[in-house]
């Protein structure tokens, strides 16, 4: 039963922080949608009730300006960060 408890916890968490990076950025479900090449109401999905799938984890972090690490667990790599600072900047 624990183990059903740390899925839905990570799924919630997860979930929260994709809307969190979004809004943080400024962009509209609609927009970010668009950006990821998915349907808006699929994206809304992400943010609500099930985690985006890993084929969109790397774009949607470099567009948020986050590392991959961060995206799925909160927890950042300062080294991580700095590279995609770095590479947004090219």
């Amino acid at each position: 039963m624990s183990g059903f408890c740390d899925e839905e916890l990570f799924n919630n968490s997860y979930c929260a922080r994709v809307r969190s990076l979004r809004i943080e950025r400024g962009w509209s479900a609609e927009q970010m949608a668009t950006a990821l090449g998915i349907p808006p109401d699929r994206y809304r999905k992400y943010e609500t009730r099930s985690p985006m799938p890993a084929y969109l984890i790397e774009r949607f972090a470099l567009i948020v300006g986050a590392d991959i690490q961060y995206v799925l667990t909160g927890k950042s790599d300062k080294r991580a960060s700095a590279d995609v600072a770095q590479t947004i900047r090219k």
